[in-house]
């Protein structure tokens, strides 16, 4: 009753500060004079999580209730020249998450860290030059949609949402190199090519780089920035249809049977249109992956193995704000293990993605594992930013 009562009266607050909040979604702005710009903001998700069998004890498993900070972000950014401009994320993650494993460095679980750090050479709209740490451009719903957009609460399972880990080697989604990319057939095509560390150290004993790239093809209104949106609100009427490839040779992560080249290549759509009143977005992908380089929780997907993945999510968006979805993903890791994650939610906007509302309750279906157990997960979240 005590945890009900504080996350009630958050939600009170929420109200409180949406309600005088600007509407608009850009954050503080500077003209700095000679074509220089500057842009500042900050975002952040407050989570209530109840997880079945989520706290591991001496005597075995309890049910796990947890208050954490989902993602705090202070965002700069700007033009330094006509040609040069530059981003950044200084963040935290996952404050304060119980049954963690922290890594202060990239701000996982505690500190505050550069988690996106790039320069652009904006040469023409059809090819830019990218150097820094940015999302490895891979997924749709990882390598290109911006967390503070999405229509589910999170991300799928796989790629780090819910309490989840990201399939792929990264610095939370992220990796240190340079991208090539722009928007050919003005803008109804974006290209993404990506040459950066990837798996280091001892499990790259050659120190071999990591190839990534992402294609996409718009068959209505084009998305030419670097972060989409999970969910256009009625704003925009966009078909997309994307393929990634993520390739990286002679890999021998730690824990995984022998050397071998870690490959994955994933093929997506994503549709956005108003229908009646409202607005319908529906996603789906699949994602197949060639020796693993990390280990996932929740599924019995580790280090070395094949593994497919792949999953469906839609959702309408009601004309008084509110937003159900579904979410199904599945997880089949060299056809033996399969885990399966059920998902329904809703999203309340009181002033767009800038302030919203959500609530989420998946099912981890652990169809022939029976060296684990199924897991209810319940997750409120409270999203503010500008």
């Amino acid at each position: 009753m005590k945890r009900l009562a504080v996350f009630s009266a958050t939600i009170v607050v929420a109200f409180l500060v949406c309600g005088m909040m600007n509407p608009a979604s850009a954050g503080i702005k500077a003209d700095l004079g000679d074509n220089a710009n500057l842009e500042a903001g900050i975002w952040a998700q407050a989570w209530f999580q109840s997880v079945e069998d989520g706290k591991v004890t001496a005597s075995g498993t309890e049910d796990l209730n947890d208050f954490l900070i989902r993602r705090a972000y202070l965002y700069l950014k700007g033009d330094v020249t006509d040609l040069v401009s530059f981003f950044t994320h200084i963040a935290s993650d996952r404050v304060g998450q119980d049954e963690l494993t922290e890594d202060t460095s990239l701000g996982l679980g505690g500190g505050v860290a550069w988690r996106d750090l790039w320069i652009t050479f904006n040469f023409h709209p059809a090819f830019m030059v990218q150097a820094g740490r940015m999302y490895v451009p891979l997924t749709r719903n990882y390598g290109t949609t911006s967390t503070k957009a999405m229509l589910t609460t999170d991300l799928p399972f796989l790629q780090g949402g819910i309490r989840g880990g990201i399939f792929y080697t990264s610095k939370v989604g992220r990796d240190d190199g340079v991208t090539l990319w722009g928007n050919p057939m003005d803008g109804l095509l974006q290209y993404r090519f990506m040459v950066s560390e990837g798996v280091e150290s001892s499990e790259n004993p050659d120190d071999n780089l990591r190839f990534v790239g992402r294609v996409s093809l718009s068959l209505l209104e084009p998305e030419t920035g670097w972060f989409n949106k999970g969910t256009y609100l009625g704003k925009k009427k966009v078909l997309s249809l994307g393929l990634g490839f993520d390739s990286q040779d002679d890999i021998d992560p730690v824990g995984a049977v022998a050397e071998d080249d870690n490959s994955v290549w994933t093929a997506d759509v994503f549709f956005d249109h108003p229908l009646g009143d409202g607005a319908v977005t529906a996603e789906a992908a699949y994602i197949d992956i060639e020796h693993c380089t990390t280990d996932q929780g929740f599924t019995s997907l580790d280090k070395g193995d094949d593994a497919e993945n792949w999953y469906v999510q839609a959702g309408y968006l009601f004309p008084f704000h509110l937003q159900p979805y579904v979410r199904y993903e599945t997880v089949d890791v060299d056809r033996e293990f399969e885990t399966d994650f059920y998902s329904v939610g809703v999203n309340y906007y009181m002033k767009g993605h800038n302030c919203k509302i959500s609530a989420d309750y998946t099912q981890v279906n652990q169809e022939s594992d029976f060296t684990r157990d199924d897991q209810d997960i319940l997750t409120f979240q409270i999203a503010v930013g500008f």
